[in-house]
């Protein structure tokens, strides 16, 4: 499909006397790679009907990469129909639902929605909006195409750059791609890239470059016949060449070269290179004569330059209209995302907490009832004995050895009734277990993304509130001791966590993404704050020397 689409559209379009037999899922299917196949061929699309009924299916029963494919389409039918706006969102739509995390990315489809949207962007006059389509559109040529289609895609942003009037990018990929092309034996690829440069190099002076550039884009590019005319479509290269011979003072070479100009409808250039020409004969006849049709030429280039400035500013403010509207869908999206994501594993790491301390706590009750029973059932043995002694000193009236005895009764009916009350709860000792938090499932986490063994290496929001959580239970009387003095500020307690966790200071800056300065006065603080010590260095002894002594 995206390397012979030719070949894909006769194998579907073959199928097609079949197409009565498919069932509703594989005609939809069907319906979506021959549509596929003749956009990739060119076709224009006359109707979005067919591509619209595409997107309402697959967004109902496809799968993502499927619903973009449709978008695309969609956008692309709109586009044919002079809708630019709607199509531009369509395929803001479709970069939604391509996710490029996953290992089978559609990387072709990503090159062709970028490609289409820098053609719209280009369209508009909108050079930093086309840059930011073609940079995308590049990466992805990059992965999916030859190293020969790449560099021709990194040409294509001499024109917003030209448009921006950034000369010396221009010439910079220009002189690149020439250099790449060349090594890689493309001498006439590498031949057309230096067009730009002939009227660029003039401008600035070089003449001796600008020599050498028309030299080998006239000889090697391929586009000019035996009689040296350019072919079809590429006649503004004349004005370039006119001005260069008229430098050179090839003054009869120039006046031809200006009126293949405007024999072939480039009219201001033309009449704007005869002017020159004859002003530097003194032709005052001439130059009367060619100012007058310059001028002429001048006012028909002003009056179409207005009117496609009047369609180019309206078609600018539904555009921008289209891409805030396209904007605040993609962001409204993502935010549902990040919220169901979130509150999703909140939810799992929650459940998971409440069953493993509920198993925890049970484990430890049982254990504490078993020994109280213990307890109970000896003190219970003990007073029996006692009272049966009792009983037979009072027959012998042993006073003394009773009265002894009635305290020892009473001593013990005393720690009976405690042990009954005790069997209801016990109280929990708190024990800061350095060992437990290192090597929780949060923690080993962060010591991999310090080191980074993770796809991405620095904390969310949602790994921070679990990690000081885990430290909380593992090390509670440490955590309390940090609220027993000046509230640490949510940076000067991640840095603590992370010197206890064991991570070396100069990984901090991958989990926290802060400038080395800004970690630096933290530290400070926060050692100010629980051991009123003003230096950074001596935090992390300060905190293993607090657990040690807990």
């Amino acid at each position: 499909m995206y390397r012979n689409p030719d070949s894909a559209l006769v194998i579907l379009d073959s199928l097609g006397m079949h197409q009565s037999e498919l069932t509703g899922n594989m005609r939809m299917q069907y319906l979506l790679q021959l549509t596929t196949a003749r956009t990739k061929m060119g076709e224009p699309f006359t109707t979005d009907s067919l591509t619209k009924s595409l997107v309402d299916y697959f967004e109902d029963n496809g799968s993502d990469e499927e619903v973009a494919l449709a978008y695309y389409l969609y956008g692309c039918s709109l586009i044919d129909l002079g809708q630019a706006p709607e199509g531009l969102k369509a395929y803001y739509t479709a970069l939604d639902y391509v996710d490029t995390t996953k290992i089978d990315c559609n990387y072709n489809l990503l090159k062709c929605i970028y490609g289409q949207m820098s053609l719209i962007f280009d369209d508009q006059n909108l050079p930093q909006d086309e840059i930011w389509a073609l940079k995308h559109y590049v990466e992805n040529v990059r992965k999916t195409s030859s190293h020969n289609d790449y560099l021709f895609a990194k040409y294509r942003l001499v024109s917003p750059y030209v448009l921006l009037n950034e000369i010396d990018s221009v010439i910079s990929i220009c002189e690149e791609t020439h250099q790449a092309l060349k090594r890689i034996g493309d001498n006439q690829g590498s031949a057309r890239v230096l067009a730009p440069l002939v009227y660029l190099y003039m401008e600035r002076g070089q003449m001796e470059k600008a020599a050498w550039a028309k030299e080998i884009f006239e000889k090697e590019s391929g586009w000019f016949d035996k009689n040296g005319n350019i072919e079809n479509g590429r006649e503004s290269y004349y004005y370039a060449k006119g001005l260069y011979e008229l430098t050179t003072n090839q003054l009869d070479s120039a006046e031809m070269t200006f009126r293949k100009s405007i024999q072939s409808g480039c009219l201001s250039d033309g009449y704007k290179g005869l002017l020159a020409v004859y002003n530097r004969q003194n032709k005052a006849d001439s130059v009367y004569r060619y100012a007058l049709l310059y001028e002429a030429a001048q006012d028909t280039l002003r009056n179409q330059m207005r009117t496609d400035a009047i369609h180019q500013m309206s078609a600018l403010y539904n555009y921008n209209k289209s891409k805030e509207e396209a904007e605040m869908e993609r962001e409204k999206s993502r935010r549902l995302k990040m919220y169901i994501t979130f509150f999703s594993v909140v939810f799992i790491l929650s459940a998971g907490f409440v069953v493993r301390f509920y198993q925890k706590y049970q484990k430890k009750k049982k254990r504490e009832i078993l020994e109280l029973n213990r307890k109970l059932e000896k003190s219970l043995n003990t007073r029996t004995e006692i009272l049966m002694e009792l009983r037979l000193l009072k027959s012998k009236d042993y006073e003394s050895v009773i009265a002894a005895k009635e305290a020892r009764e009473a001593e013990l009916t005393e720690t009976i009734r405690q042990l009954q009350e005790q069997k209801g709860g016990s109280n929990d000792n708190l024990k800061d277990d350095i060992d437990a938090f290192k090597d929780s499932k949060i923690g080993q986490l962060f010591i991999r993304k310090s080191n980074k063994q993770t796809e991405r290496c620095q904390a969310n929001e949602a790994e921070w509130n679990l990690l000081i959580r885990q430290f909380c239970q593992d090390l509670p009387i440490m955590y309390k001791s940090f609220t027993n003095h000046s509230p640490l500020s949510p940076l000067e307690l991640r840095v603590c966590i992370l010197y206890i966790l064991g991570v070396s200071e100069k990984n901090f800056y991958i989990l926290l993404g802060n400038a080395s300065s800004v970690l630096t006065n933290a530290k400070t603080r926060a050692n100010q704050k629980l051991f009123d010590k003003k230096d950074a260095r001596s935090l992390k002894n300060n905190l293993l020397q607090s657990i040690n002594r807990a």
